[in-house]
């Protein structure tokens, strides 16, 4: 092999393990919130939010955990690794993608959108096009995580126009205190199982990423484009039975 071309797998191999880690960061940070809203007692009415809002409850329930807890409780995150001082979350961002079946651009909205992460040396990009993104769905029953996997479709079947790291997150508000997160995780892996349209090279395996939570999993798949990128998806599988109410 030449040795230009060896030191570009040794260069990205290094890019890629630095990326996970301010991933890695991102994602206990995340949890962190969560923890911080357990500990509050914070809920929230269903009931309240159709009768007071015109929002869907699932995009209700992602935009407070960002305005009341990913946005002002940065600090928790900065300190840890000052390279995410100047981290951003935002949610519905819309980024634009090519379909790859039928060949349109069309518009990527994104539930939870997390830019600046200090990574443009590393990836030789523009900093506003290197983020990092977390789809949620809510889950009541297992038949639920039939529009949980179409979340995964979409990461293999679309062609973003701006660069994408080799890491996706995907969030599940668990409402059924019956479902265990290890049900939820098997049932997701029984679906990718007999999915014809997803590529799998690892099923959802644990992966801690925060000392005092066990809930969250892994994945690795190929994107359905012409190169057949591997890439990683996060899962975090997050109990919001006592928190989400009548």
């Amino acid at each position: 092999m030449p040795l230009k071309a060896t030191n570009f797998i040794k260069n990205r191999k290094e890019v890629v393990a630095i990326t996970f880690d301010r991933i890695h960061h991102i994602l206990w940070y995340t949890i962190e919130c969560y923890q911080l809203l357990k500990k509050d007692k914070t809920t929230y009415s269903k009931s309240w939010v159709k009768n007071n809002t015109t929002h869907h409850f699932e995009d209700y329930l992602k935009m407070e955990l960002v305005d009341k807890y990913l946005i002002p409780k940065k600090e928790f995150i900065s300190k840890r690794i000052s390279q995410l001082e100047q981290i951003n979350f935002s949610y519905e961002t819309q980024k634009r993608y090519t379909d790859i079946h039928d060949g349109k651009e069309k518009s990527d909205k994104i539930d939870i959108y997390i830019n600046k992460l200090g990574l443009q040396n590393e990836w030789n990009e523009q900093d506003e096009n290197i983020y990092f993104v977390i789809e949620c769905k809510r889950i009541n029953t297992l038949s639920d995580c039939k529009d949980y996997i179409m979340d995964v479709e979409k990461y293999v079947d679309r062609k973003h126009i701006n660069h994408r790291l080799p890491f996706e997150g995907q969030l599940a508000f668990i409402e059924n205190g019956q479902l265990e997160d290890e049900k939820v995780a098997d049932e997701i892996n029984t679906r990718l199982k007999s999915s014809g349209k997803i590529n799998t090279i690892q099923y959802l395996q644990l992966l801690q990423l925060h000392n005092s939570f066990q809930s969250s999993y892994t994945s690795i798949h190929k994107r359905n484009l012409e190169k057949k990128d591997r890439f990683s998806i996060f899962h975090l599988l997050f109990d919001y039975s006592g928190i989400v109410v009548n």
